[in-house]
């Protein structure tokens, strides 16, 4: 259990790096938080559920020595967590000051607070997509009953962590240990990806790089959506919290309008399985109340 635990719990253990050292710092163990706590949503409810889903998909077809299964199912996973997560990364970084001024700029929590969170939700979620996409690279290593090699690089994770936090504090104090987690991130699932590579050969990237490219042109109207509305003016002004949330929300609801309207128009199968899972489920609950 103590590998498995700590390539699950990488993270995690950066994240308590950072605020041991943010202590540094006025307020930083705070900014980081908070910054955190609004990353943990997209991640927990998505990546973290879909990563937990396909573990014993993964685990039976490495059981049945069904490699070609097996690599297409990791694609499925990385191909619908970018689907997922790279929306939610780009509205949480163009629109990172409306939403630390509206859900924490209350009471005792001042304007320069409101910045400092959100230039530390910034650097986090710079490296929303790799904290996700790990996710569903060591339940393929899982899968494969091997635990060893997510906690290797789990251990090299931690020290490039603590290297970059010691670099970056000097230069954007307590962000910088937000940006050393998400960079520490990133190399983790550099490294977890070669390894998976030449263990099982080639997975299908040229679908995940054609997927990536439809999520990212689908991304268009949300970044014009919300460099709309980060760009108002009421923003830096005090009260009107109606006002406010309905402009957040609007944009927001406009956002995944336009992301999902570009996804219909090129075809997306992303899309088509997540409306299946929604029918499905709908199906089922309208056949739960007409029983009932």
């Amino acid at each position: 259990m103590v590998p498995s635990l700590l390539g699950l719990s990488v993270t995690q253990i950066n994240i308590t790096v950072s605020t041991i050292l943010a202590s540094y710092f006025a307020g930083g163990p705070t900014y980081l938080f908070y910054g955190m706590r609004l990353i943990q949503f997209p991640l927990g409810i998505f990546g973290v559920a879909l990563a937990t889903a396909i573990l014993p998909t993964l685990s039976a077809q490495a059981s049945r020595g069904a490699l070609d299964e097996l690599r297409t199912t990791i694609g499925f996973g990385l191909r619908m967590i970018f689907f997922i997560i790279m929306p939610a990364m780009v509205g949480l970084i163009l629109l990172r000051h409306p939403i630390v001024h509206l859900v924490f700029e209350h009471g005792s929590f001042t304007k320069a607070d409101t910045r400092a969170t959100a230039t530390a939700l910034l650097c986090y979620a710079v490296g929303l997509w790799a904290f996700a996409g790990v996710r569903i690279i060591v339940s393929a290593f899982y899968s494969l009953q091997d635990t060893r090699t997510p906690a290797v690089t789990a251990g090299i994770a931690v020290g490039a962590n603590i290297m970059l936090s010691l670099w970056l504090m000097t230069l954007l104090d307590a962000a910088g240990l937000a940006l050393a987690t998400a960079l520490a991130s990133m190399l983790n699932g550099s490294i977890l990806v070669a390894v998976l590579h030449r263990r099982l050969g080639r997975v299908d990237w040229g679908s995940i790089l054609r997927s990536a490219c439809r999520v990212l042109g689908a991304c268009i109207p949300v970044t014009a959506m919300c460099l709309w509305v980060a760009s108002a003016s009421l923003w830096d002004q005090d009260g009107a919290w109606v006002v406010k949330s309905a402009a957040l929300f609007g944009g927001i609801g406009v956002s995944v309008i336009g992301y999902l309207g570009v996804h219909i128009m090129l075809g997306s199968e992303e899309l088509d399985v997540v409306l299946g899972m929604v029918k499905r489920k709908f199906g089922r609950v309208a056949k739960k109340f007409g029983a009932a």
